[in-house]
């Protein structure tokens, strides 16, 4: 017994040590979890919203919407009332950028039901782009709520006396069940029982009032899917299919297809296609050694289509052009005039390498109307009309091409704006850049910016380079990037080549000049470069000729050169302003007859340019030449008008 008793006594003893071990374990575990959530730093939830809702004075806005984004994600973290309120304020108001669908996704992770009506608007707002509706139910979804903001179900008229309200109630000679987001559901029955359920209660029946079935959550407010029916009788009433064209979409990007334009070939490197009017250039000079001055004016309309391969390059085109002139020398007597010329011409190259062959073919017809009044009053006066035509081949040689890379510099300038923005989620590679080009070509007679503007918009976004959509300055820089006339005919590159030319011209008794077969030798060189910036550019050309096989006859040869300096204007937020332009150049020439001299020219000009589009322009310009000893002193002004412009480029 004593040893039986000693044992039990031990065992009490080992037991109630046990238990106070464990009580100190238990009593140590709350007090560590205290001491280590003190030891957090704690998140000034105030001072994130206030980021959220305002800018500071000290931050610029594209850092402040940088950080703005980061405190959204940081609120979707916190289970604080505030932060669900912030969020939800953002998802409903940010319609225009990504911090829309950061909130939609904090209030997901918070998965607070007070959230849901506002993420309910959202999948139902037809405005809203496709990809913040498709988020917005995901995390209805999520919270086990229904994405949709109506009632629908279906009904029938008859006698019966039962039914249930939208609101869940019920009352005498009615039988029906809800519930709603609270939880709290019941039943009614035919002696006017039953609970009355808080808006947001689903139910279903039928009478002689229309009722709808579906299910509805939510706080404050029923919500379905769908109409009700028909008050006059029965049928089914379903939701709206998605399928549906909303009545107003998404401003950019979401409510028109991307045009389909031609599929670039992986050899293509350049192509360009121009129809242009050039209405009003006018020009007016004084001739200082005959005291002469003269005005002419012109209109004009070009055509050029042109498409660069590795291996071959190809183009054509036509112009057609009137001129009107008026001359007043010093005396009585004036002269008039008027021409009327067309010309269509086509060019073909075949490469190996950088050398190349090349096919030249050009005709010309041309109308001239001639009225002089003589000064000399028992003088004939002179009324001339005239015909005369060219045709004319070239075959030759050459090295090098010049490419128009403008539509790469456009493609530049929309990733600078989206990194001046941070809005660049990613470089624009080489098949974005096709994409892109693609679809302006398909667009290029369009006269409105707005297809422009969305259709990039959507490739952008659709590439992953557009992070969200872009809010008002983003869109006016995007806007004037798409706008941007000064990157029109941008060369770059170099080409030189020799040739024989074979031609046939068609004179109507005009005097000193031959009609027939005329050969000659031929050289033609061209020079473009641009600035890494887009800028400026410069640009060369030179020519030579000389006539071959003439016999007896005089060999006449020419030569010359000009250069072009451009530098273009844009405003803080990449409007194009103008461009200033500066010219000079020099060429010789003779005759090859005895009682004449080589003959100089030299000249000089420069200019201002304002854009009005893509292929339209006004220019003021002035020139001085001296032709031989005589100085000319014009000023022009030229306006063009372009129907349709396309181009597109590989590499810049």
């Amino acid at each position: 017994m004593n040893a039986t008793t000693s044992k039990r006594r031990q065992g009490r003893a080992l037991g109630r040590s046990s238990l106070l071990l464990i009580g100190l374990a238990a009593g140590a575990c709350p007090a560590l979890t205290a001491r280590d959530a003190l030891a957090q730093p704690s998140i000034d939830v105030a001072a994130l919203v206030k980021l959220v809702d305002e800018q500071p004075a000290d931050m610029d806005r594209a850092l402040w919407k940088e950080k703005r984004r980061e405190a959204a994600k940081r609120l979707g973290t916190i289970r604080d009332k505030r932060a669900v309120a912030a969020l939800s304020k953002l998802a409903e108001t940010e319609t225009f950028d990504i911090i829309g669908e950061i909130a939609i996704q904090g209030l997901g992770q918070l998965a607070d039901p007070a959230a849901i009506p506002v993420l309910q608007r959202i999948a139902a707002d037809p405005a809203r782009e496709k990809a913040q509706r498709d988020l917005a139910k995901k995390t209805l979804a999520k919270l086990g709520a229904s994405d949709s903001s109506g009632s629908s179900g279906s009904g029938s008229s008859g006698s019966g006396s039962s039914g249930s309200g939208s609101s869940g109630s019920s009352g005498s000679g009615s039988s029906g069940s809800g519930s709603g987001s609270s939880g709290s559901s019941g039943s009614g029955a035919s002696g006017g029982s039953g609970p009355r359920h808080p808006p947001g209660g689903s139910g279903s029946g039928s009478g002689g009032r229309p009722a709808g079935s579906g299910a509805s959550d939510g706080a404050g407010g029923a919500t379905g899917a769908g109409a009700t029916t028909d008050p006059a009788g029965g049928g089914d009433a379903t939701a709206p299919s998605e399928d549906v064209p909303p009545a107003s979409a998404a401003i950019l990007g979401d409510s028109e297809e991307v045009p389909a334009g031609p599929t670039w070939a992986p050899e293509v490197l350049a192509a360009t296609e121009h129809l242009t009017l050039a209405a009003g250039s006018a020009r007016f000079d004084y001739d200082t050694v005959r005291k002469r001055p003269s005005f002419d004016g012109d209109v004009a309309a070009s055509y050029r289509r042109r498409i660069e391969e590795q291996r071959r390059a190809l183009g054509f085109g036509g112009d057609a052009r009137l001129i009107a002139g008026y001359v007043n020398p010093d005396g009585d007597g004036s002269n008039r005039g008027a021409v009327i010329s067309t010309t269509a011409s086509g060019e073909a190259r075949f490469y190996s390498g950088a050398f190349y062959g090349i096919g030249q073919a050009i005709g010309r017809l041309q109308l001239t109307y001639l009225s002089i009044d003589r000064a000399d009053p028992n003088a004939d006066d002179t009324k001339d009309v005239r015909t005369s035509a060219d045709l004319e081949i070239a075959l030759g040689g050459g090295w090098g091409r010049v490419l128009d890379v403008g539509a790469q510099l456009r493609v530049r300038r929309l990733a600078q704006a989206l990194e001046k923005n941070r809005a660049l989620g990613r470089p624009i590679d080489a098949e974005v850049s096709r994409q892109l080009q693609s679809a302006w070509w398909a667009l290029r007679g369009t006269t409105s910016a707005h297809r422009l503007l969305t259709t990039t918009v959507a490739i952008l976004r659709k590439a992953g380079v557009l992070l969200g959509e872009p809010d008002a300055g983003l869109t006016y820089e995007l806007l004037a990037v798409l706008r941007d006339g000064q990157l029109v005919d941008r060369q770059s590159g170099l080409d030189v080549w020799l040739g024989f030319g074979e031609g046939y011209l068609l004179r109507e008794d005009v005097p000193g000049v031959a009609s027939g077969r005329v050969e000659q030798a031929l050289a033609r060189a061209r020079f473009g470069q641009q600035a890494q910036d887009g800028k400026s550019d410069l640009s060369a050309t030179g020519f030579a000729r000389l006539a071959l096989f003439t016999g007896d006859a005089p060999a006449p040869w020419a030569l010359g050169a000009s250069a072009r300096v451009r530098r273009f204007a844009y405003g803080e937020h990449g409007d194009a302003i103008g461009a200033l332009d500066l010219s000079a150049e020099v060429a010789l020439s003779s005759d090859d007859l005895d009682d004449s001299n080589v003959g100089l020219r030299l000249g000089g000009e420069v200019g201002f340019s304002w854009v009005m589009n893509l292929a339209s322009s006004m220019r003021v310009a002035g020139r001085v030449v001296d032709d031989a000893g005589e100085l000319s002193i014009m000023g022009l002004v030229e306006a063009r008008y372009g129907l349709l412009d396309g181009a597109f480029a590989t590499a810049p």
